[in-house]
């Protein structure tokens, strides 16, 4: 497994995708939030769960993201988040379904950071650009967002589980919602990366 990913919790990748396609991402589904779902994880925020534009490319960029993080991976699901001014997205780690989790920022107003837990317990602070993506270790690392403070701010989400890894089993997130790591979970995943 790439051992930079190891290290920190997180890699970032810029001009993942092209700018031109993320803004136009972005302008549809700030300008058709209607379609979109009140979002349960941060509260005023709209979000959809494996729309086809997110769908489409998660599938498509598999191959890529298995070769940057190094392990044959499964998709499980997808997501697009449209936040406003106020949301924040409190301090979390994922569930087993997002063992390997990408952010991809489209396009927003203002710069917004997201923080992430290194593994000696350091919060580093990321800022995307349009096109950037990080790939971070959602079920290990504990991640948030301040309080937005410009008008909105948009993002996809793919998440992924490792093919031989323990939660193989969620691969397009059959039956698995909203199951979290159990510390006695956590504890086997840090040891299959310790060998990794």
């Amino acid at each position: 497994m790439n051992q930079d990913l190891l290290r920190d919790n997180y890699l970032i990748v810029r001009n993942f995708l092209n700018k031109d396609y993320c803004k136009f991402l972005a302008n549809i589904h700030h300008d058709k939030q209607y379609l979109l779902d009140d979002d349960h994880q941060v509260e005023g925020s709209r979000s959809k769960y494996n729309s086809k534009y997110a769908l489409e490319i998660q599938c498509m960029e598999l191959r890529r993201i298995s070769d940057i993080i190094q392990q044959p991976i499964f998709p499980t699901y997808s997501m697009i988040r449209v936040y406003k001014k106020g949301n924040e997205l409190l301090e979390h780690t994922d569930r087993l379904a997002c063992e390997i989790s990408v952010t991809l920022h489209l396009d927003g107003d203002k710069h917004w950071p997201i923080w992430i837990e290194t593994p000696n317990g350091e919060s580093k602070s990321v800022n995307l650009q349009t096109g950037d993506i990080m790939i971070y270790l959602g079920c290990i690392a504990p991640h948030w967002r301040n309080v937005y403070k410009g008008d909105w701010y948009s993002q996809l989400f793919f998440h992924y589980v490792r093919s031989q890894g323990i939660f193989s089993n969620c691969y397009f997130d059959i039956g698995n919602h909203n199951i979290h790591c159990s510390q006695e979970d956590l504890q086997k995943l840090k040891k299959e990366y310790s060998l990794l």
